[in-house]
């Protein structure tokens, strides 16, 4: 971390690795419940809609939530979910642009707003003295986090060709793989870290979700 997070008190939930609740705790489980928050915004729509549907509600609980934990990221020095985060502001904000502006010359904002993002971070980072890769698990962390979040990129890229912002069921499939090894990782950075468990269960709240997704349009 690269602020003082004092400990203001502990519990176990499993094993003798104790859960640490810091006031940057409550900052983690503010973003994931935003991100949990999205979904439920997405379900509702899609089940009045009868369709998959990403209302522009959710792209805008989305880019809230990512500012959030980008926050929470750069605190913690967690680099693969700095990276995860800052990647996902490109669908978001292009997806926004293309609800409300439907125009391929606004293509270029997202890639800005993503960019700065995430090489501030690492300055940041780097400028703090915090370690960018702390351990050997960072490495698969990485693949969890780009495997979940490049999905984003593919439904940007399928948004981009039918011109509208569209959630398909590959898209589900896909964020069920990912968050299945982003799960993997964040128990184990709990062990290893001291990881707040309100990722943790944001995670398994998604997998749940992806299963139910997927399950309902087979």
């Amino acid at each position: 971390m690269i602020t003082p997070d004092p400990t203001l008190f502990s519990f176990h939930l499993y094993g003798q690795t104790p859960i640490l609740v810091t006031p940057w705790t409550f900052i983690g489980l503010i973003g994931n419940t935003l991100f949990s928050a999205r979904v439920l915004i997405q379900w509702i729509v899609s089940e009045k809609h009868k369709k998959s549907l990403a209302p522009p509600t959710f792209w805008w609980t989305s880019l809230a939530a990512t500012i959030v934990m980008v926050l929470y990221s750069l605190q913690r020095a967690e680099f693969a979910f700095l990276l995860g985060y800052s990647i996902n502001i490109v669908p978001y904000v292009r997806n926004l642009v293309l609800i409300y502006t439907p125009r391929r010359g606004w293509r270029i904002l997202s890639y800005i707003i993503s960019v700065v993002v995430f090489a501030a971070s690492i300055v940041l980072l780097r400028h703090l003295g915090a370690p960018i890769i702390h351990s050997r698990w960072v490495y698969f962390g990485i693949v969890g986090v780009l495997v979940w979040n490049t999905r984003f990129i593919a439904q940007w890229a399928h948004a981009e060709a039918r011109g509208e912002s569209l959630l398909p069921l590959w898209f589900w499939l896909w964020s069920l793989v990912g968050q299945l090894l982003c799960l993997v990782y964040s128990l184990i950075l709990h062990d290893q870290h001291h990881a707040d468990q309100g990722r943790r269960r944001d995670c398994a709240w998604r997998v749940t979700w992806c299963l139910a997704s997927r399950t309902e349009r087979l």
